[in-house]
This record gives C-alpha cells, structure tokens and sequence, in this order.
C-alpha cells in the first residue's frame, strides 16, 4: 500500500496545526503554510523514500510552529508515529526560536554533519520546497521580496548555498542531488555582486575567492563556492560538481566521490580559466580583496 493509514494521519495532524489551529500563512504572502508540509512529503515520496521519511516531512515543521495551547509533542509524535518519525522530524526543527537568525542557521549547518541518509533526505526535500519558492517569487517581486525574511538577501543566499554544500558532501549521490545542485546554479541569477573576469594569478593570490563561475551560463552554469582561503577544488566529473576543502585535511590520495571515485583536482591559478564541465575558457572568478 502506497497511501497508508500513518500517512494519512499524519496529513491530518499538519492541517489541524498549520491550518485549523493557527491559519498559519506562508512568510509574506496569503498563502497556507500547510502547502509547505505538503510538498516536502510530496518531493520525498517522489525520491522514493521510506514511510517514515514521508510522514516526517509531512509533520516536519509541527513542533516548532505549534501554538502552546496546542502544543505538538515529542510524546505525541512518538505515540502515533513511532520513535523514527520523532528523531527525525527532530533533526530538523529549531528548538530555540530566541536564538538570532545567524546562530540558529549556523547550528543547523552543523547539525547536518551529524544526519542519518533519512534526515538528509528529508532536510533535502525541505530545502528545495524552501528555494524553489524563493526563486519562484523573485521572479515575480524581485530584490523586495527578501524583505520579509530576518536576513538580508545576501545572508539568505550564502546560509542557502552552505546548506545545500553541506548536504552534497555529506551524501553526494542522494536522490535529491542533482535537483540540490540545479537549485544553486539558478542561485546565481539572484547574486548581486560583478564577478571579476579572467584574474592574472598575482592578482588571485592577493584576493579571496568566494566562487568561481563558468560564464556560459545557458549551456554550462558550473559554479563552486569556496570556504577555504585556497585556490583550489576538486570536481566529480559524472555529478559535474566541484568542491573546495581545507587542503589540511586532504592527503597525497587526494579526494574521492563516494560513487564515482577520485575526483580531479583543479587549481584556479595555473588552469588558464579553464572550465572542467564544458573545457571551454569561460571561468570567471568572484573575489574578494584580502
């Protein structure tokens, strides 16, 4: 059986939260935030995940977003679902809603390293539902709709993109992967600042990269966010994804994809704006002074 007993229930416990409860909206706009819950069980089923992941993205948001009158519980979720759609669900929901909105985003990356495959999933599907709307009313509103968030629009943009790293590297050949990293290269059209075009390598090694870019962006759209004050990535050549790391904790054997094996190693400085998806010298770079 595909629509179960515990799904529908659980359908039932987001709408009485979401809907009945609280006419819960989605931020800025007149519409239900139970739409959000919906599709994030939606994506799930359609990567095929287990039950349990599915009725964890359906109830998902019910802990944090419960009024106290009405108060969604651990004990609740645990007596009608069992001890796995708790974990999970809980693995996803910030507990301290007092925090600022950079502490809570930065302790949520974190939590990732720590996901089971399940929680991946699921904050994986939660994500997309989450940008896929964001670029959705960007196109509508532009710069303005990020005024309803807690953040400032490059706040939002660089904790999106963290978390969506975070995700990849932890589980590369997720089923929900290619759809993650589609959403970052669509990122790049709601990025404000110029990238710089074609650095010498004196003036890369006197500046911080932030990302760089291939400028063929209707036939390529490669892109790779750098956390480390390095000039280097490594890139799976099947998933088409480059990754920046502390080269501190990379050996001689250099740096493997768990489903394709060693991944290349790319250094900006003496590849001649050399783009690895498509060979062609588009590779612009987007830096910042030192």
């Amino acid at each position: 059986m595909i629509y179960t007993k515990k799904i529908e229930e659980a359908i039932k416990v987001s709408i009485q939260t979401h809907e009945l409860d609280e006419k819960q909206k989605r931020k800025g706009k007149d519409i239900p935030y139970i739409t959000h819950p919906l599709t994030v069980g939606l994506i799930l089923s359609l990567a095929n995940a287990s039950e349990d992941v599915v009725i964890a993205g359906i109830l998902h948001d019910t802990i944090e977003d419960s009024i106290e009158e009405k108060k969604v519980t651990k004990e609740m979720i645990v007596n009608q679902f069992g001890d796995n759609v708790m974990n999970l669900v809980l693995s996803v929901t910030e507990e301290d809603k007092s925090k600022s909105w950079e502490v809570r985003k930065a302790e949520a990356l974190e939590h990732i390293k720590a996901f089971s495959h399940d929680s991946l999933l699921l904050k994986s599907a939660d994500v997309i539902a989450n940008i896929r709307e964001i670029l959705d009313d960007y196109k509508q509103d532009g710069d303005a709709m990020f005024n309803k968030f807690n953040a400032p629009k490059e706040k939002i943009l660089e904790s999106s993109i963290k978390t969506i790293k975070a995700i990849l590297e932890m589980w590369p050949e997720s089923p929900l992967a290619e759809d993650l990293a589609d959403l970052i290269e669509k990122f790049k059209t709601l990025n404000s600042p110029e990238i710089d075009n074609y650095l010498t390598s004196d003036q890369l090694k006197e500046r911080r990269i932030v990302y760089v870019a291939c400028e063929d962006e209707e036939n390529c759209g490669f892109i790779v966010e750098f956390k480390f004050p390095n000039c280097t990535f490594f890139y799976c050549k099947e998933h088409k994804m480059g990754f920046n790391i502390d080269l501190d904790t990379v050996n001689d054997a250099g740096v493997d994809c768990k489903q394709h094996g060693k991944m290349e190693r790319y250094n900006v400085l003496t590849e001649d704006n050399v783009c690895p998806a498509c060979n062609k010298n588009t590779m612009a770079v987007l830096s910042a002074g030192i």
